[in-house]
């Protein structure tokens, strides 16, 4: 299973090809041997027109040099080949993992409902005036009044999900994921009453998955690598209580998977959220180029930074993080929800989302979500583009070594030639055309055998370096 750490494999250098002088040296060499043995043992009476002097004074050693010199390079070769070949699984990892990274899933609907109205546009600066943290918790004030036996959670989700009310009618089957600091059956009651009072429709228990605790940034990463076929809907309702000190709020996101057709949801426009990051406060120097190498989006498209709950040492240090990685943030880009809506409360890392979301709808470009908790830092970006494609690196190293086989040819050509015999010399064209057959069956075998051993080494090197990570 992937993460953000990556094992730093090192690349090692190209070797060399032998220097220019040395194909000119061994065959000067061989020709240089061959004269000196002709000088000796060469018959004077034969003459120095004799083709069979010509072809044991160049052409033999011309042969066997060119075979010598096809063997070192073939040498040389499979060397460079083993280094590209070790390039390319550190390439292919870095590009499964930049994939992994930039998988996704469509926000197609969103709203959220605060004591606050207009909480995005006015945040953004689109209209209106900055929201302000009030000096009090604020409440929900609900439009509808109460019938006899209804939740009084059923307005306030009656206000949240009504924009989405079209997109929901039209789903034959949805999952929710509902959070609530209500008792489970209060709650569940409400969805159910909605359901079938606005919706006309059943939802069945089994498809409402209570959270006990709020669902942070680690739900999104595991929903990234599932294949989801229903549409998912979270909401998160907080409620005033005598324990908490933060503002009601409840917020709706509905999700399906990045990929296949789009869930038809006007007016909103779809929204990719990208895998999120989920690290210690003491990780997040090195995780957060990591995050930003993944590529979701574009450094510049980013435009707006929601903060949910950090604190003032982990922000101060985001900050940092994202003037050195050059993400240039305007100053009213920088939205601390603390300052705008008062202290946060276990549901409002989904009301950044949504927040976050509504930005995208309303052509704010990218937007990056921080939350804190406990445990963990969580960043989230959101923007309507989604992620490039990953360019996968080619295998061109896995080709025929050509050398090997004109090493072969060369040596047999000097074999053939060898004998004065006119018939001898085509008696041993079948040899030859035997041996290259032969050499051509050993390749196409030895070839991909190598690359799987190499692969295999390499498949234990990248693992011995991530359990090093690890320990």
């Amino acid at each position: 299973m992937m993460n953000w750490h990556l094992p730093q494999m090192a690349r090692h250098a190209l070797p060399k090809f032998p220097g220019w002088w040395w194909w000119l040296a061994v065959p000067a060499a061989s020709i240089a041997l061959a004269a000196i043995a002709l000088f000796f043992t060469w018959p004077v009476q034969r003459g120095f027109t004799n083709l069979r002097f010509w072809f044991w004074l160049l052409l033999l050693p011309v042969l066997v040099s060119s075979a010598v010199m096809a063997f070192v390079l073939s040498a040389a070769l499979q060397a460079r080949r083993q280094t590209d070949w070790r390039h390319l699984f550190i390439d292919r990892k870095y590009a499964h993992w930049q994939h992994w990274g930039r998988r996704s899933l469509r926000l197609v609907a969103f709203h959220c409902l605060t004591p606050e109205p207009d909480i995005a546009s006015r945040t953004l600066g689109l209209d209106g005036l900055h929201p302000q943290a009030p000096a009090k918790p604020g409440e929900i004030v609900p439009v509808q009044p109460l019938q006899l036996g209804e939740s009084p959670l059923k307005d306030i989700l009656s206000q949240t999900l009504e924009p989405l009310s079209e997109t929901l009618r039209a789903q034959s089957s949805i999952e929710i994921w509902l959070y609530a600091n209500t008792p489970k059956e209060q709650a569940t009651n409400a969805v159910e009453q909605y359901w079938s009072a606005k919706l006309k429709k059943r939802l069945p228990t089994e498809n409402i998955h209570w959270q006990k605790d709020a669902p942070d940034a680690a739900l999104l990463d595991n929903w990234c690598d599932e294949d989801i076929s229903i549409p998912r809907l979270v909401i998160a309702l907080h409620l005033l209580d005598g324990k908490s000190q933060a503002s009601a709020s409840c917020s709706a996101l509905l999700f399906q998977r990045s990929s296949g057709p789009v869930i038809k949801a006007p007016p909103f426009r779809p929204v990719y959220l990208f895998r999120p990051l989920v690290t210690q406060s003491h990780d997040l120097d090195a995780d957060f180029p990591r995050f930003l190498a993944t590529g979701q989006t574009g450094a510049k498209r980013l435009s707006h930074l929601w903060n949910t709950g950090l604190h003032s040492r982990e922000r101060g240090a985001l900050l940092a993080l994202l003037d050195e990685h050059d993400v240039m943030l305007p100053a009213q880009g920088r939205h601390d929800l603390c300052l705008l809506l008062g202290p946060a409360s276990p549901a409002s890392f989904w009301l950044a989302l949504c927040l976050a979301a509504q930005g995208c709808d309303l052509g704010q470009r990218g937007q990056l979500v921080a939350a804190q908790s406990e445990e963990s830092i969580s960043l989230v970006q959101l923007s309507t583009q989604p992620a490039a494609p990953v360019n996968m690196p080619v295998d061109t190293i896995s080709r025929y070594p050509l050398a090997y086989l004109a090493g072969i040819v060369a040596v047999m050509l000097a074999l053939i030639l060898l004998p004065a015999d006119r018939d001898t010399q085509v008696g041993m064209l079948p040899w030859l055309g035997g041996g290259l057959v032969v050499v051509a069956a050993l390749l196409s075998f030895s070839v991909p055998l190598a690359l799987r051993l190499w692969r295999k080494r390499l498949d234990v090197e990248w693992h011995l370096l991530e359990q090093q990570r690890h320990d």
